[in-house]
Formats: structure tokens, sequence, C-alpha cells
């Protein structure tokens, strides 16, 4: 997956294409694997995630959603996270994430505030 197409892409609506492309990079869990992991909730769509504390305090995010826009932030959110440190992410901040994409101010109030509410989900491992 090209992320950097995102930030260097001309204008919204272009951003917009390569999210959603991005968003079909993400495997579909089934619905087994869905009830297992922590469903999020204020966001507009459904929501789910699951965060795994590695032996070497890595951490490994899984997260999913029904929206193909929202699965383009997601894979995002993914490939910043995964193998960070729980050190490496103490000040991490989802709006600073997607500001250097040139997007935090496209989303709705609603999809913000379900990445916010994975920021404080990935801040609470221990």
């Amino acid at each position: 997956m090209n992320i950097n197409k995102i930030k260097t892409a001309p204008n919204w609506e272009e951003k917009y294409r390569q999210l959603i492309q991005l968003g079909k990079t993400l495997s579909t869990p089934t619905a087994e694997k869905l009830a297992q992991w922590q469903q999020i909730q204020g966001c507009e769509v459904n929501l789910w995630i699951k965060i795994t504390l590695n032996s070497d305090r890595t951490l490994n995010l899984k997260a999913y959603s029904e929206a193909r826009i929202m699965n383009g932030l997601l894979a995002i959110l993914i490939d910043e996270i995964n193998g960070k440190s729980i050190e490496e992410i103490s000040n991490f901040n989802v709006t600073e994430l997607f500001n250097t994409f040139g997007i935090a101010q496209r989303l709705s109030e609603t999809r913000l505030n379900g990445l916010k509410q994975i920021e404080q989900e990935i801040k609470k491992v221990k």
C-alpha cells in the first residue's frame, strides 16, 4: 500500500479516491473474529479494533469498518501504530497524524471521534 500517494495528491477529490483504494487493502474479518474485537462507539459507522501488545512491548493494531473511506483512514492508522513501542506512541495524536496527510479538516466530527476513541484505546495499553 502506498500511503504517500495520499500526501502528494493535488486535491481533496484525489486524496479521497486514494483513501478508498487504500481501504480496499484491509482484509475483511469474519463475523466470528469481529465478535472478539472491541467495537468502537461514537463513530457514524460500525468500527472494530483489536490491539495486541507483543512480547517486545510493541503494538499490533487490527481494525475494520463497514465504510470504505473509514478503512482507508484505518489503514493509515495501522501503518502508523504497528511495530511501535508503548513509549513511542505515548504522545501519539490522531488529529496531528491526519493533518500531515492534509485530510483532518475534511473528516466529519463523528469519523474523527471514532479515530480519537481508537487513540484513547491505544494509550490504555500498558
